[in-house]
């Protein structure tokens, strides 16, 4: 089933407070959407077998000049449950700008594009081993997860209640704070994705996509200390904003808050008691110091003090307020459901031009739909949602400290902005599974071309689609985020412009890191557009079926050293081959300015990894070692050769990734670097196998 004819089928809810529309397609109907008791909104549809789905949102039935609706991307390739998917919405932080929680927002509304089915002959497996089914477990929680496939590459994420995690640093074992949930059942479950080629080679066959749930593992949280929560992704204290801390206890309870930075040195600590914790943190240390913007972690301790379960916790003079507003309020262990017992007819919104909602019996186009009348009732999906503590549950301890917060996304440990970053990537999907054809570049010489290394003829450059740029882009964004750094920009497929890359107002030109993402091959010829050498090119598609080339000598990396581009990746096979660097170096030809301390990229050919740039962003700030952040080099070979491990990649060439820069920022980490001298350099890695 392609994009279109999905979309034709898709479901359309609107969610004001707990309101439910849906659509009567046959072919894919929402069965409930419930109020967890955090606030959040949980879905639930009757869905097709081995098929993946896109959740949108909007904020608002407004139309645009074309008389559609603008929707925002929430998740992408959710894989179906079966005959009945659940997914829960707790907003994408990492969007530009973000979108909220739905607890912080007074309008959502829903879409659900079917994608199609999987592709690959053979699923993979996929299980989590531990812990049991029906565990009860508290503090810190290891989830192992085992997958297997006979495909060339497989990679796996966690979801609790439908909620995806952190990426996995391991592969295997994915490490949850329990107390970041309210007490009671939650849902594991895992996912895996096989492909049966790697993605990114030019000229490469297409690749088959296939995906696999495991088995639902209910497991009861069990703590004294629950529900940690905060009101911002991130904050800045020099923009007037602060961070609410809350978190709700089992039990009356003496507790400490205690926040330490990112060398888990105490910066500031609040006390109180009560059943709830409310401390309201304006980013000042103790005594009210300034403290340098970075990672903060938030412990908190408690123990039962035998006042009973009423009343409200004091917020410890850490200037509290109440929480912020947004979704009704629902007490743990009574969610709010919306499935109907009765039914009225609602006018749809306009669909997104050019599609429809489908056509009436008599060929008329359909313009309205039965919907559920809301009720009170408890459903299952409700009950999937957490905060529902089963009868003869083990008492929550009576004294507990639990693990450093936040772990659980979309909250992020930050306090103000350490820097900033922006992404471009082409996944070049317009044009469907046929990818784009693009003749050779234009040479400078009277109908001469620049013969393209690889292709069999000037007019066979195919460049097929890469669908995984976009997670990759995600997971990137999002480990760069828990480490403070702002997005400033993410630019995605057909707004990626040759403006976008080259020159010197180039977006990137900027930020203090950049990263695009694309195809990339070198030229076998000379370049006599560029003083005779050979160098190295990138496609660019477009809605139109047509592409067209970039030329590495129009790009002009480097910002101002106050706040501008230092160090710039470039994730394409080829972006930095050593013969053909070698030759622009020396025709003079500089993709970069005096400015820029680092360039990164690839010296053969290599292929997508969904997780590789994620652990890039992991290892530059935090380390493969928790405490130890690497050079942003060291990094950037680490990544490659760990992503490709994790995903059971297969390949019978070898892949090797390269630096080149100014010899005296070669040893730069993000926090600690050193200026640009002039000197240049060039080092090759092999990465793989």
């Amino acid at each position: 089933m392609n994009r279109q004819s999905a979309l034709l089928h898709g479901v359309f809810i609107a969610a004001i407070g707990l309101w439910l529309a849906v659509n009567a397609s046959a072919q894919l109907q929402f069965t409930s959407i419930s109020n967890t008791p955090e606030g959040t909104i949980q879905l639930k549809w009757a869905s097709i077998s081995k098929e993946t789905y896109e959740i949108d949102e909007a904020d608002t039935l407004e139309t645009n000049a074309q008389g559609s609706l603008t929707w925002n991307e929430l998740y992408k390739e959710y894989p179906s449950q079966g005959s009945s998917t659940f997914w829960l919405d707790t907003g994408n932080y990492i969007s530009v700008p973000p979108i909220l929680n739905p607890k912080y927002t007074t309008n959502r509304f829903y879409r659900v594009v079917d994608l199609g089915p999987d592709t690959t002959s053979d699923e993979p497996t996929v299980s989590i081993t531990s812990p049991a089914s029906g565990s009860t477990v508290s503090g810190s929680l290891t989830i192992t997860v085992a997958a297997s496939t006979d495909q060339t590459s497989l990679s796996t994420l966690l979801y609790v209640d439908g909620q995806e995690m952190p990426v996995s640093a391991g592969g295997s074992n994915y490490v949850i704070n329990t107390c970041e949930w309210l007490n009671g059942q939650h849902i594991l479950f895992a996912t895996a994705r096989c492909t049966s080629a790697p993605e990114g080679g030019d000229n490469s066959p297409a690749v088959l996509v296939g995906h696999a749930v495991s088995a639902f593992v209910p497991v009861t949280f069990n703590n004294l200390v629950t529900g940690i929560t905060f009101s911002q992704p991130f904050f800045d204290p020099t923009l007037g904003q602060t961070q609410l801390v809350t978190a709700v206890f089992a039990s009356n309870s003496d507790w400490t808050l205690t926040i330490i930075n990112a060398a888990s040195n105490t910066v500031r600590t609040a006390t109180g008691s009560g059943t709830t914790m409310a401390f309201n943190w304006d980013g000042t240390g103790t005594g009210e110091i300034s403290l340098p913007a970075g990672v903060y972690n938030y412990l908190i301790s408690a123990y039962t003090n035998g006042l009973g379960s009423g009343g409200s916790g004091t917020n410890g003079g850490g200037n509290g307020e109440p929480p912020p507003p947004g979704g009704d309020e629902v007490s743990p262990g009574s969610p709010a459901s919306v499935s109907g017992t009765g039914m009225e007819t609602v006018q749809l919104p306009p669909a997104p031009v050019p599609f429809f909602y489908g056509r009436n019996a008599d060929g008329t186009e359909i313009t309205t739909m039965e919907v559920p009348v809301p009720d009170n009732t408890i459903d299952e999906s409700a009950l999937l949602a957490g905060g529902i503590h089963p009868d003869g549950a083990p008492s929550a301890p009576s004294s507990q400290s639990a693990p450093a917060a936040p772990v659980r996304p979309p909250t992020a440990p930050v306090r103000g902005t350490v820097g900033t970053f922006g992404v471009a990537y082409q996944s070049y999907i317009e044009n469907g599974a046929a990818g784009y054809t693009l003749g050779d570049p234009l040479n400078c010489e009277i109908g001469g071309v620049i013969k393209i290394e690889g292709f069999p003829t000037d007019e066979n450059n195919n460049f097929p689609p890469l669908p995984s740029y976009g997670p990759q882009a995600r997971n990137f964004i999002a480990a760069m985020k828990q480490g403070g750094w702002n997005a400033s920009f993410v630019t995605a497929d057909n707004q990626v412009r040759s403006t976008t890359i080259t020159g010197s107002a180039s977006p990137f030109n900027q930020v203090n890191l950049g990263l695009l993402m694309l195809h990339g091959v070198y030229g076998a010829t000379a370049d006599y557009c560029y003083n005779g050498c050979k160098q190295m090119y990138f496609p660019l598609g477009n809605l139109y079926g047509s592409a067209s080339w970039i030329n590495m000598g129009d790009m002009n990396f480097g910002g101002t050293p106050t706040n501008g581009l230092e160090w710039m990746a470039i994730e394409a096979c080829f972006s930095l081959y050593q013969p053909n660097w070698t030759s622009m170096q020396s025709a003079n030809i500089k993709p970069y300015n005096s400015n820029l301390h680092l360039l990164l990229g690839v010296n053969t050919t290599s292929f997508t990894d969904r997780n590789r740039e994620a652990l890039w962003a992991q290892y530059m700030q935090f380390g493969k070692t928790p405490g130890s952040p690497m050079t942003i080099q060291a990094a950037w070979y680490q990544a490659a050769r760990d992503g490709f491990q994790l995903s059971k990649f297969s390949y019978d060439g070898t892949i090797s990734y390269a630096v080149a820069g100014d010899a005296n920022c070669s040893g730069d980490y993000l926090l600690t670097n050193s200026p640009p001298t002039g000197t240049q350099f060039y080092f090759s890695q092999q990465i793989y196998p």
